[in-house]
């Protein structure tokens, strides 16, 4: 049973290693000897920088033109395993309702059904919107994220950081 395990978990490794054979090959014309876990850090690094740079973009476009609301929490989403967060319900300046689920965990305020929170959305695409205040947590929040791409991009880039 051991010596079987053992086999597959090499198939994996090797398959995992074969995959990374364009990205190797990159960084090998560009002068770089990466091991296979750097380049994972890598990708994974630049695939968390495009979410969180999504999010900062959005977070500038509703500072230039973000319109103003005051929408209600609908419901708790306790469906994920991270924290609870609020549904919120707004009307925007048309009148019609939006509803979306906020990316930030319920506080005193927000975890009441009924609730009213200060919305901000994007006029030309309402389905964007954000809730207001809590400037705190959105920079907490920010400043995580932004670390986790720092510290992938460090062991992708240093060498010695991870042996091969």
């Amino acid at each position: 049973m051991q010596q079987s395990w053992t086999a597959f978990w090499e198939r994996v490794s090797e398959a995992f290693h074969q995959a990374l054979f364009p990205f190797r090959a990159v960084a090998e014309a560009l002068g770089g000897h990466p091991s296979d876990i750097q380049i994972w850090c890598f990708l994974c690094g630049v695939f968390f920088l495009a979410l969180v740079g999504i999010q900062t973009y959005g977070d500038i476009v509703f500072r230039r033109r973000g319109a103003f609301a005051t929408g209600k929490v609908v419901r708790v989403d306790k469906s994920s395993d991270g924290p609870d967060t609020p549904v919120i319900e707004f009307a925007d300046r048309l009148g019609k309702t939006w509803r979306f689920e906020s990316h930030l965990p319920v506080n005193r305020t927000t975890r009441n059904v009924g609730a009213p929170v200060d919305v901000m959305y994007d006029p030309l695409h309402p389905k964007r919107a954000r809730e207001v205040g809590r400037p705190v947590m959105k920079a907490v929040h920010l400043i995580v994220w932004y670390a986790i791409v720092a510290g992938l991009m460090t062991l992708a880039f240093l060498p010695g950081l991870i042996s091969n």
